[in-house]
Order: C-alpha cells, then structure tokens, then sequence
C-alpha cells in the first residue's frame, strides 16, 4: 500500500481522486475507525482580493480560518461529532495545526466547552498536519485517523508513525501539484499574451471582436462566450464564440444579454453560482462568470458552461480580466482611427500625390538606380549555404539490453566513468531465479541422502537375495540419473545469473545520464535499455536530415569537390569539426513540419576532442547543427531557390507527360 501511495504521488490525479486513495489505503491498512482529511483555510487570503474582484464568502469573519472536510471515511468521522461539540474539536485541530507536530489525541466525550481543545469522540485520535508550502497558498491540511478504544500507547505510537508517514506521502504530492498549477497558469499567461498582441494587430473591430470571444472560450474552456456593450444599462451583444450570425430571439443570446445587465460593473470581475433549482432555463448552459473593461469601453465579457463542467474560475481571473481590459483598449484605439474625419480621402490623395511626383526626372533618375543597384545584387555570386539539424553518435557503442526481467541491485560505474573490457557494470537480482536454484539445491540434498541409504541397503542385502540386489541397484540408478539432471539444471541457472551481470565487452566510457536514479532498486523488464559504454577510440559519426530540395546541390557539390561542412556542438564550447559525406539514405518525411527530407551521414574528422564533453552530460544523441556550403550562385537563385526548382519540376512534369503520347504513337 505504501508503494502504491508512493507511485500515486508522482501521477497526474486530482486531488479529489488522491485523497480518496490514501484514506481509502490508510483506513485498510491500520483497521482504523475512520479518517478525515481537513483543510484550514485563512480568511486573510478570501477577503483581501484585488480591485475589481466580486465574489468569494460574505459571512466570513477576518482572522478566522475556515475548516472544511476534504474526504471522509469510515464508521467514525466529522459526522459522528455532535453539533455542541464541533467547537472544541475545531479548537484542537486548530491547534495541532499551529503546533506542526503529529500528536494522538485521547478521547473526551460529549466535550462541549469550545475554549477547551477536545476529541468529542469515543475513540482516541491521531492528527499529523501535512506540511505543503500553506504559508504561499493560504492553506493547510490535516490528516485525522481514528484509533481502536483498546489499542495501548506503544500500539498508539506505532500507528502514529504511520500516519505521519502517510502524511509526508500527501505533503510530496501537494507539493507536486502546486508546481503542477504553477506550470498551467504561466502556459495559460503566455497563451493569453499572444492572443493579447494579436488582437492589437488586427485592422477591424469586428475581427477583434471575434478573436477575443474565440480566445476566450478555447483558453478558458467555457462552452460559449460573448461580448456586450453597454449604453445606459442595456445591453448589446455584439460577438458570441464561433458562430457568424447571433440569433437574437434564441434563449443564449437573450441569457447573455439579461446577465450582462444584471450584474455589469466596470473594472470587474463577477462570479455567478450555478442555478440548482427546478426552474431551469431552456439552454443547458448557464453563466458562470461576468468580466467588464474599464468604464470608458463599457464592455464586458459574459462565459456560459455545463453546470456540470469543472471549470475554476477564481483561478482563471486575472488572465480573463487582461483579455477583457485590453480587448477594450484594443476596440477603442480601432474606433478611435476610424472616426478620423477623412481619412480614406487623405490616404488616397497621397498615393495621388505620390504618383504625380514620380513623373519627374529626379525620381526617375533614382529609380533607374536602385533597379540598377537591386540587379547588381541579384546577380552578385553568393555561396548556396544549407543548415540543417542533425544528432551526434558514436560508431562504436555498447548497448547494454536487461537479459530476463529482473530488478537493478548494485550499479557499479557512474556516467562519464571509463571502464575495461570484462568489467562489471551493473547487477540485476531475480527472487525467482534464486527461488529456482534454492528449490534444486534442497532437491539435490534429499537425493544424495537417499542415495546414501540406498547404497547402504545394497551392502545389507549383497549376500542374501539377488531380486531385491537387483532392485536395489535400479533404484540407485534412477536417484543418479536424476541428480545428474539436477547438476545439469544448476550449471543452466548459474549461468542465467551470471549473465545478471552486465559487464563491457570492451574498453571505454559510460554514457548513462543518472542511472542510479533511473535504475536503482526499479524492476526491470527483458529487452530494456538499462546504459551504453561508448568506445575508447571511435570515430563520430552525424546523422543529418538535408531538406530534399536542397539535395541536389549537396550533390552537385559533392561531385565537384567544391563542398565544405561544418559541425557545430550545440551547447559547447569546442569549436567547429569538419566533417566528410560517407552515405546518403533514404528519403522520409519530418512530421514535425510536414517537409521532406534525405538521410546523409557525415564522419567527424579529428574529433578527439569530443570526448571532453563526457563531464557536462550524454554525448551520444546530443543535438548539432550541420552546415552544408554548397556552390556559388545569383543572390537571387539562392534567395528565390525553392520557387525555380518549383517552377522547373513543374515544366518538367508538363513535358515529359507530353511527350509521351508522341513516343507511343510512334
């Protein structure tokens, strides 16, 4: 249970679902009464919010954290409290929580004075805080186990222990899952900040308004977003998430605009409940959240979802209130340029005046210069330069596969470390395997004693009966054969655990970045990658992807002898390598940019300096950038490669297909 609790803590599951799990585990494993997990939030974080922001709870008192119940389970829980005394039991926990230290609690029942920390309960209490970071999130949890009424104090601490144990698992995964929000809101941010410079691009309100609603309901994940103006208290619903023409006289429509004008307010932000009641709408979306701009745009952003989609919205405030602050200021500097009096005329009054000014002599002068200038640079020879990326490997290299599946016991080298031929490298254990010659071994003595006692019958009866001589010496021969088969089996299994043992076949380095922490104590299964031992002088090889329409001029290069490379070690400061084109390999297609490309494999010459990068990190796989400099050509015949080769594939398609009924009618 342990273990699994501890593979929960690095997995991807809600809170809700690793919660239930570990009460679930603990309530199974000590037989407990039952187990709560609470969470103490401070009131302080609720009511100092940011300007603009409506929502949260109103009858909160300042200084007063709020318990809550997280999960509970079993016979014996929050529920089995009575009413007159959930102080004194809130009092305690509280004071557990500020004392940071896991205590059993003994019971007191029907304690009722709510100044006197109490365990109202019939059965004593063991409570360990979990320790997550509360002072940054305002939060704080606890972890209440109910104990046996007969269990003694040795058997008290004991659980105690364990609980705590439990409680360091829970504190690891809240930990985790704080890094894990963290990762999702400043995503979520960067999302909303390229949206944001986008729309202050775009040349029409329209289009802004569009982009801002789609934004919205892509980022945030509510089922339909609009945007409404509003003029004297009425509402005008002007965009609504991808949908091209707003049905005014639908329920969605009519919804957004009723609730834009019931709870607009400039510069903020209103979170709406979801309606419980019978009287529900006709649309099954309901509104869960109102954002308005500043005053003077008099907009606001109106989301709708599923009253049963999980969808944060106290968490998602400030990056919807950016997007509606500068969607306003975005539709104000457009309105703003529109408005400008005249101002088609004046644009094409320039471009009139523009066109008359090129009439004289001056501009045709410096016209005809430039064109002359651009046509010098056009055909000024320039070398055709490829870069592509391509991975650094070894040529020679020792792949290190798991034999059997087993787990990783001793790990004898560490990555950078060199090594010999026949060394010993790593261990692998295998219970089964150990069972297996255990099991022979015992078998191998139980015949051997039995041989001896049939040896020493056939010495009792040598001189009396010859049947029983007989069938005396059939019976050892039987014992014999099988120990023979037993010593047989022993040699095979001997050599499947020696073969645990991962040695180098030859002499070099370990290339296996953290393979304790990979590999230590972790199981194994056969055919696993567990290390590789680059050699001790190999030569380095490059394996490129060279676009497919740059090839030919690699080729052409190559053939004339005028092609140089080089390649660059991302990330180190060893200074360029050349290299020389050993093969080409097939064509395939990068499904990264959807492009097609040619495999080319390139010899590092004078790389013996590579081996220096053994100390910063894995040298086979590592990324490097390879430069192919290729022919001269026309600066516009490198600049405008792709579209001639475009054009000429083309004509030579169109002639070769034309051709080809002539030759056949001839």
């Amino acid at each position: 249970m342990v273990r699994e609790i501890a593979l929960a803590v690095r997995s991807e599951r809600s809170r809700a679902e690793f919660f239930g799990m570990l009460a679930d585990r603990i309530l199974r494993a000590m037989a407990a009464e039952g187990v709560v997990i609470w969470r103490i939030e401070l009131n302080e974080r609720i009511e100092v919010s940011e300007p603009g922001f409506a929502g949260g709870s109103d009858d909160a008192v300042a200084g007063t954290p709020k318990m809550s119940v997280v999960h509970h389970i079993g016979e014996i829980t929050d529920r089995s409290i009575p009413a007159g005394s959930i102080a004194a039991h809130d009092r305690m926990l509280l004071e557990v929580s500020d004392a940071a230290q896991p205590v059993v609690v003994p019971a007191t029942p029907d304690a009722s004075d709510p100044e006197v920390p109490a365990n109202p309960t019939h059965f004593p209490a063991a409570i360990v805080p979990i320790e997550c970071e509360s002072a940054s999130t305002g939060e704080s949890y606890l972890l209440e186990v109910f104990l046996e009424q007969e269990c003694g104090v040795a058997t008290q601490r004991g659980y105690l222990r364990f609980v705590a144990q439990m409680a360091d698992l829970a504190g690891e995964f809240l930990r985790s899952d704080q890094l894990r929000d963290l990762h999702r809101r400043r995503q979520r941010t960067e999302q909303v900040d390229a949206v944001i410079a986008s729309i202050h691009g775009l040349t029409s309100r329209e289009k802004i308004e569009a982009r801002v609603v789609d934004a919205a309901s892509d980022l945030f994940g509510f089922d339909r977003v609009g945007l409404c103006y509003l003029r004297n208290d009425v509402a005008q619903l002007s965009a609504v998430s991808y949908v091209n023409a707003i049905d005014f006289r639908g329920a969605a429509a009519k919804q957004m605009i009723s609730t834009a004008e019931s709870f607009y307010t400039p510069d903020t932000y209103v979170l709406l409940e979801a309606d419980d009641s019978d009287d529900k709408p006709s649309t099954p979306l309901q509104p869960r959240v109102v954002v308005a701009a500043e005053a003077r745009d008099s907009l606001c952003l109106v989301g709708l979802a599923n009253a049963d989609s999980v969808i944060d919205c106290q968490s998602i405030a400030n990056d919807l209130q950016r997007l509606a602050k500068h969607a306003g200021l975005a539709i104000r500097h457009r309105k703003s340029i529109e408005a400008i009096p005249g101002g088609q005329w004046l644009v094409s009054f320039a471009n009139q005046s523009r066109g008359d000014r090129s009439g004289n002599w001056l501009a045709r002068g410096f016209a005809i210069a430039m064109l002359t200038l651009i046509a010098v640079v056009a055909f000024l020879p320039v070398p055709m330069v490829v870069t592509t990326p391509a991975t650094l490997r070894p040529e020679k290299i020792q792949s290190l596969f798991a034999s059997r599946s087993a787990t990783v016991q001793q790990i004898h080298v560490s990555h950078g470390e060199r090594v010999q031929q026949g060394q010993a490298l790593l261990t692998m254990h295998d219970p089964e395997l150990e069972k297996q010659i255990t099991t022979l071994l015992g078998r191998h003595a139980v015949l051997l004693q039995k041989q001896a006692s049939i040896t020493t019958a056939l010495v009792d009866t040598a001189s009396h009966r010859s049947d029983r001589s007989e069938q005396i010496q059939s019976e050892r021969s039987l014992v014999a054969e099988e120990l023979q088969a037993i010593d047989d089996q022993l040699q095979i299994l001997k050599r499947v655990k020696e073969s645990l043992v991962l040695r180098a076949t030859e002499d070099g380095v370990v290339d296996s970045w953290q393979i304790g922490r990979r590999l230590l104590g972790r199981p194994v299964v056969r055919g696993d990658k567990l290390l590789e031992v680059i050699g001790e002088d190999t030569a380095w090889l490059v394996d490129a992807r060279v676009p497919l329409s740059r090839i030919a001029s690699v080729r052409s290069a190559l053939q004339s002898e005028s092609l140089r490379t080089a390649v660059l070690i991302d990330g180190s400061e060893t200074p360029n390598h050349t290299a020389i084109v050993q093969q080409f390999g097939p064509s395939m297609r990068n499904v990264k940019d959807d492009t097609d490309t040619k495999a080319v494999v390139l010899r590092i010459e004078n790389g013996d300096d590579i081996g220096a990068l053994f100390g910063a990190g894995p040298v086979s796989g590592s990324p490097v950038r390879v430069l192919f400099r290729c022919e001269s050509k026309p600066a516009i015949g490198v600049l405008f490669y792709d579209a001639l080769e475009a054009v000429r594939s083309t004509i030579g398609l169109y002639w070769s297909a034309r051709s080809q009924p002539t030759e056949n009618a001839a």
